[in-house]
């Protein structure tokens, strides 16, 4: 009989893509990964993984076997989920996942609100980086996350929450004489603040207002925080490119210049992903309804 632990273990293994990485998520040996592995091949009678060195790829029966985990594990939680808290019961956990300039300049306020009117939800926001969030969603470690379009999970149901608007913001000072009619080699010509290396807000922002990207920055100060980017700004460090709604929202937003709302362009849409599994608790649908339903910073008239 194929039991629990064999599904756990196909599925981290696709997750994570190699044995050492499943055995750490799963909090076992790589022994009783490989272990668990030929047992479940035995067991179904056909080879599911292909092995290439220490990495892992599934086979055609292997893919079919993983779709039929995925969805077995989601119900397993559910159902015990169910057995602890009534399923038309708004009662037990939500449990949300998104980046930290949408929780900390919308999300985090309305789950705030949203939990003082249901006192018997336990709530957890997880503000952290794409990767991780997608990762414990898919492991079912969260009921919903709240991305952008270039940062779905292969799984999950989407809710269009809508667009989000970028703007280059600079110092107010005449070392930097930044204006809607500068051309692109000009402006490069300022030092850049950047969220991290490699992070394309600034790129994309060019290219929207430019209509070119950049060859070359003069990139003088990485933080990922875009509190503390501005606060860069403040002290004339550099311009930077950061979402309209964290600006807007921010104690600096007065401080620094920006080039007004015809210099604020799209960094694409952003989306509600949820586990369709769960959606017939009524603590999670309830949860999806307040959240789709309220202004946020990507719906029209918000940026």
């Amino acid at each position: 009989m194929i039991e629990t632990t064999h599904l756990q273990t196909l599925v981290a293994l696709v997750r994570s893509g190699s044995f050492s990485r499943a055995a750490s998520e799963l909090g076992v040996t790589q022994s009783a990964i490989s272990q668990n592995v030929r047992s479940l091949e035995n067991k179904v009678g056909v080879k599911i993984f292909i092995r290439s060195g220490k990495q892992v790829s599934l086979t055609s029966d292997g893919e079919k076997l993983h779709r039929f985990a995925q969805s077995f594990l989601v119900q397993l939680d559910k159902t015990i989920e169910q057995i602890h808290h009534s399923k038309d019961a708004m009662a037990g956990k939500v449990r949300i996942g998104t980046l930290p300039g949408v929780g900390k300049s919308w999300l985090t306020s309305e789950l705030l609100n949203y939990a003082a009117l249901n006192s018997e939800l336990s709530i957890t926001l997880n503000l952290g980086f794409e990767a991780d969030l997608i990762r414990d969603f898919e492991a079912l470690k969260l009921d919903m996350l709240i991305l952008p379009a270039d940062f779905l999970p292969t799984i999950g149901e989407t809710v269009l929450l809508g667009e989000e608007k970028i703007t280059l913001v600079f110092p107010k000072s005449p070392k930097f004489d930044i204006h809607p009619d500068i051309k692109l080699a000009e402006l490069m010509k300022y030092p850049a603040i950047m969220f991290e290396e490699g992070s394309p807000l600034f790129s994309r922002w060019c290219k929207e207002y430019f209509k070119e990207v950049p060859k070359k920055f003069n990139i003088r100060y990485s933080i990922n925080s875009h509190g503390n980017m501005l606060q860069a700004v403040i002290r004339e460090l550099g311009m930077a490119v950061i979402p309209t709604h964290v600006l807007k929202r921010s104690a600096y937003r007065d401080k620094v210049q920006t080039l007004g709302p015809a210099a604020e362009v799209s960094n694409g849409e952003f989306y509600l992903i949820y586990h369709k599994e769960l959606s017939d608790l009524l603590r999670i649908r309830s949860t999806i309804d307040y959240l789709t339903s309220r202004e946020n910073p990507f719906s029209v008239g918000q940026n």
